[in-house]
């Protein structure tokens, strides 16, 4: 099986496996992701998937253990949801800079001038709740340092 070649050592270097699964395997499992709504366990999955894939490229097996950031700094890599808020917020700051008449622009200025009547149940998660939810809940620091949004004020003000 092709398995079997793959996690070989002496066959193909560590360094190589590593890019073959950003090429292939990575770059799949994140495209478009700018654009994706997620809840927390759904992070969560997608997080514990691309462990077990750097464990598996790595070839750690059930008895030897290592920890989640050590595993990240050997690899080189950093968590798929780190990913996903860099690129949602990469993204919010493209529709920024667009002009005001474009598609998204307009549809993110809708979305914020409407104050209708709110809705029965768990509110439905947007692109603009995960915005909100990223400011609330992480750390700053790994961010862009020109970002046009640093609190939830500035998001809700009328820039858009």
């Amino acid at each position: 099986m092709l398995s079997s070649f793959w996690i070989r050592n002496d066959k193909v270097k560590q360094v190589t496996r590593l890019n073959l699964y950003q090429a292939l395997v990575k770059s799949i499992i994140l495209y478009n992701c700018g654009t994706w709504s997620l809840t927390k366990q759904e992070e969560h999955k997608l997080n514990t998937f691309h462990l077990r894939q750097l464990r598996t490229i790595l070839n750690i097996k059930y008895p030897t253990v290592i920890k989640n950031n050590a595993l990240y700094q050997k690899t080189d890599e950093t968590p798929i949801s780190l990913t996903i808020l860099k690129a949602r917020w990469r993204l919010f700051t493209h529709i920024l800079r667009q002009v005001i008449n474009t598609p998204p622009n307009v549809a993110m200025t809708k979305y914020f001038k409407t104050k209708g009547s709110k809705r029965q149940g768990q509110p439905k998660l947007s692109s603009v709740t995960s915005l909100r939810r990223d400011l609330k809940s992480h750390n700053t620091d790994h961010w862009p340092n020109r970002l046009p949004v640093h609190s939830i004020k500035d998001l809700d003000h009328e820039q858009i």
